[in-house]
């Protein structure tokens, strides 16, 4: 007996386990905490990243121009004269021809640096230092708009939780009045064509579940593309919007990430046009020169061992180009019409921007007029349902007079649900619109 008792303890607990472990924790979603997920997991987030850092070695590459550039170079070789001896040294441009066969070594340290070319290179410098900047405001824009796609998502996502909601206590009521109408109808109180009518809104109301199941689903997959994590329908809570009590700050475009990223893209483009045409002046250089030289006429071991200082030379060089062909002319007029295209662009965004704001603001003040009629609606609705109750205590009205009562309650609770998520979203979508930038 003890046996089968000890058997059965086991096999029960087994049994716990194994339906703990295939179990799904539940799942609360918070708007904040998903913001802040999708943030961190943002693939648009990290590359911006990545290229702060790239511009930063960009900056660092263009402030080497003031640094002076240090060489060395060593040639080693074997020169076979084909003249017996008979020619002398000769020179033709940068070739010298010797008169002997020999092993040859020479080592020669260069020094070079630029002295002046009228502002060229502090051009470049800055535009290297003002894509740092445009960069930085590239990654604010990223996180800004990923917080803007995961608003929408999950403001979705909770209407549709809502609907879900609704529609499933709205089931059970057109069971109950689907249940009255075959009571009436056996009874033949009723037309058996408005039994047919109710059993189809039951029907109807599973197909409006499955609908907005499959819905939710689909949002719960693009949010998890953005967070990075997986969400069983199942075993999930959607946690309201919070209120947004303070009204937005009035919608400045020149704070704007899209507004300082073409400010930035037209001081570069403006510096880039300075600098052309600098470049077409007079460059000055500073060069120097140290070599060692080692020579022997039968081996090269012994050329090695010869080498040493042979000479030293300082030159000052004067760098200007006289004819391009047009090219820096084409490059300079190239640059001033990008230039324009990109205060043009600045100017659609700025409108685009200012369009955006303005529906917003406006929606969101409709919206909270719309709360307030809704409101009122609900209440009116509630104090009737009330009243209906009262009189089917008193036998006056019908169990089926009170059940469509209260699926007019529960239509109204959800048009007042998704006005005031509508509400809170837009509010919301307009703050993070008017932040400043910092």
């Amino acid at each position: 007996m003890l046996f089968i008792l000890a058997g059965l303890t086991i096999f029960i607990a087994v049994l716990s386990i194994v339906a703990a472990s295939t179990g799904h924790a539940a799942q609360t979603l918070d708007l904040e905490d998903v913001l802040e997920k999708a943030v961190k997991n943002a693939h648009e987030v990290q590359m911006s990243d990545i290229d702060i850092r790239i511009s930063r070695s960009v900056k660092k590459e263009a402030r080497s121009v003031y640094y002076p550039s240090l060489g060395a170079r060593w040639n080693s070789g074997y020169v076979k004269d084909l003249t017996d001896g008979t020619a002398q040294v000769t020179s033709v441009g940068d070739m010298i021809l010797v008169e002997n066969t020999m092993f040859q070594n020479a080592l020669s340290v260069g020094l070079a640096y630029d002295l002046y070319d009228f502002g060229a290179r502090g051009k470049r410098v800055f535009i290297a230092d003002r894509d740092v900047d445009l960069r930085k405001t590239t990654y604010r824009q990223s996180v800004r708009n990923i917080k803007l796609k995961v608003l929408g998502i999950y403001s979705d996502l909770l209407l549709a939780w809502k609907e879900l909601a609704a529609k499933r206590e709205l089931l059970g009521i057109y069971r109950e009045l689907s249940a009255t109408r075959e009571r009436l109808f056996a009874a033949g109180k009723t037309a058996r064509i408005e039994t047919v009518n109710d059993a189809l809104k039951v029907v109807k109301t599973l197909d409006e579940i499955d609908e907005i199941m499959l819905r939710a689903k689909e949002l719960l997959h693009e949010l998890s593309v953005c967070t990075g994590e997986s969400y069983a329908i199942e075993q999930l809570e959607v946690r309201d919007l919070s209120e947004e009590k303070e009204e937005p700050e009035t919608f400045r475009a020149d704070l704007s990430p899209e507004w300082k990223i073409y400010e930035l893209a037209i001081e570069k483009k403006k510096a880039e046009i300075d600098a052309l045409e600098r470049e077409r002046y007079p460059r000055f250089a500073l060069n120097s020169n140290y070599t060692w030289y080692g020579q022997d006429l039968n081996r090269f071991n012994a050329s090695v061992e010869d080498v040493r200082s042979r000479n030293f030379f300082v030159g000052f060089s004067v760098t200007m180009s006289l004819f391009d062909g047009f090219k820096s002319i084409a490059r300079i007029e190239k640059a001033r019409l990008e230039m324009e295209r990109l205060k043009v662009e600045k100017e659609k965004k700025v409108t685009e921007f200012q369009s955006r704001q303005a529906k917003l603001s406006d929606a969101a003040r409709l919206y909270g007029f719309e709360m307030k009629n809704r409101q009122e609606m609900l209440a009116k609705t509630e104090e009737k349902l009330s009243m209906v109750g009262r009189l089917r205590e008193q036998e006056i009205a019908g169990y089926r007079d009170l059940l469509i009562e209260k699926i007019e309650l529960v239509n109204r609770r959800l048009e007042l649900s998704k006005v005031h998520i509508a509400k809170i979203s837009a509010v919301r979508e307009l703050k993070l619109l008017t932040e400043e930038m910092h």
